[in-house]
């Protein structure tokens, strides 16, 4: 028992150290310049995957077209039940950019990935008979409540300058909902202010990968050279593999298609809902820590490709994340047990303990620290994000049995986020965002 703790305890000092060297990279590294001049000559097609979001998908579509007035717009209809196609065909009917594209039954309702894998062999199509360059147009995939800003479009415009970048994440942020000053509603708030710090901790980890051209493509916000579809659906393989993180697995394949394909990152956000419902918050992320179990299949194929050796390793601890988390969950919470029944396994000097928490504590002030910066939090609500990191901890460590139980039953369903409905947004949802914030966090 003793060689199994003591095992045990190893295996998760190591995978903290490296959390802790990833994050002091992440935090230290100056961000990657990019050189390239915008490409005045891509043109871009917004696709929005849309089941029952009759509340958001009118505000969506008017917001990309004001924002990004030379792309085109085509909402996917999953086989909606409400008032989604109809709101869709009325946008249509008054912009000649806006298409809808429908799907029925039994072939609707099958997950994200199908419904763009089908919408993709239906643009490539079209766009072929147009006699279109497929190098020059570039798919970029939206939520139903996701929201361009200003720069966006513009940053991936000399982003795919560059021949070799196939694909690019745009930064996301969250817009808060307005819940009201009661206990549920500031847990809400708790949870979509910690959402925000998250993403932005992530954008400094994809800066990152950059020097290395291995961003995650996490859905909204993704963009992909229509060539590379194209090339995939010609092989007979989904773009958008069918799995539970479709986007995070499009990446992987994209990655690996070809050695010297790019993947960039956009400091430029998407914005989108947050989810101030602790219930709805941990069946999402249990579905996607699911989906990050099932890319796990992809490990063998980077470490037999051409991929940088540095990108292999970020990936394969990338993918086994849900699973090395259990374990140093494990390590840190059988602690008081092991006590209780006179067990020890590793035994680390004070000093070592007293490091290890003063380093993790560090990085997490860190991170408030550089949120507020770009955000106008008063002191009170410094405190609250602070204090509220290790509650949000806690909420994710709540989602990973779920996810550990769906992953072994073999249990799949897409687990759609439920949307509201939100005031018109005339200006730059960016500003609107932080205006929300001004009022809501001072």
């Amino acid at each position: 028992m003793k060689t199994l703790l003591t095992a045990l305890d190893v295996v998760g000092l190591v995978l903290l150290s490296l959390y802790l060297v990833q994050s002091l990279f992440a935090a230290l590294l100056p961000r990657p310049r990019r050189r390239t001049p915008p490409d005045a000559s891509l043109r871009f097609t917004v696709l929005i995957p849309a089941l029952n979001e009759a509340q958001v998908i009118e505000a969506t579509v008017r917001s990309v077209l004001t924002l990004a007035p030379e792309v085109r717009v085509a909402v996917i209809d999953d086989g909606s039940e409400d008032a989604t196609a109809a709101l869709v065909e009325g946008l249509a009917d008054d912009d000649g950019r806006v298409s809808l594209l429908r799907r029925a039954r039994p072939h609707a309702r099958e997950g994200k990935g199908r419904a763009l894998n089908w919408a993709a062999q239906h643009l490539v199509t079209g766009l072929r008979a147009e006699g279109r360059n497929l190098t020059r147009e570039v798919v970029v995939v939206l939520d139903a409540d996701g929201r361009l800003t200003p720069d966006l479009i513009p940053e991936a415009r000399a982003a795919f300058a560059d021949p070799d970048v196939m694909g690019a994440q745009a930064h996301v942020r969250v817009r808060m909902s307005g819940t009201p000053n009661t206990l549920h509603g500031w847990i809400g708030r708790l949870l979509e202010l910690e959402q925000d710090i998250e993403f932005f901790i992530v954008r400094h980890t994809q800066q990152l990968r950059t020097r290395w051209h291995s961003v995650a493509l996490f859905g909204n916000g993704q963009f992909m050279r229509a060539s590379y579809l194209a090339g995939q659906l010609d092989r007979g393989r989904d773009p958008w593999p069918d799995c539970l993180s479709e986007d995070l697995a499009s990446g992987l394949e994209m990655r690996l298609a070809d050695p010297r394909h790019r993947l960039a990152f956009l400091q430029s956000p998407v914005t989108q809902q947050g989810l101030p419902d602790l219930r709805r918050f941990s069946r999402q992320r249990a579905r996607w820590a699911q989906g990050t179990m099932q890319c796990a299949r992809y490990v063998p194929r980077l470490w037999r490709s051409r991929v940088r050796p540095v990108a292999r390793l970020d990936l394969t601890y990338f993918l086994s994340h849900p699973w090395t988390v259990g374990l140093v969950l494990t390590s840190l919470l059988s602690q008081p047990v092991r006590l209780l029944l006179g067990e020890r396994g590793l035994v680390l000097d004070p000093a070592v303990v007293t490091t290890f928490t003063a380093l993790n504590l560090a990085f997490q002030i860190n991170w408030v620290a550089r949120y507020r910066r770009q955000n106008p939090l008063s002191p009170g609500m410094v405190l609250f994000a602070f204090g509220g990191l290790f509650v949000y901890g806690f909420a994710l460590f709540l989602s990973l049995p779920m996810a550990y139980r769906h992953y072994l039953t073999g249990r799949r369903v897409w687990d759609k986020s439920t949307r509201h409905a939100e005031a018109p947004m005339p200006h730059s949802p960016e500003a609107d965002a932080q205006d929300a914030r001004r009022s809501k966090w001072a």
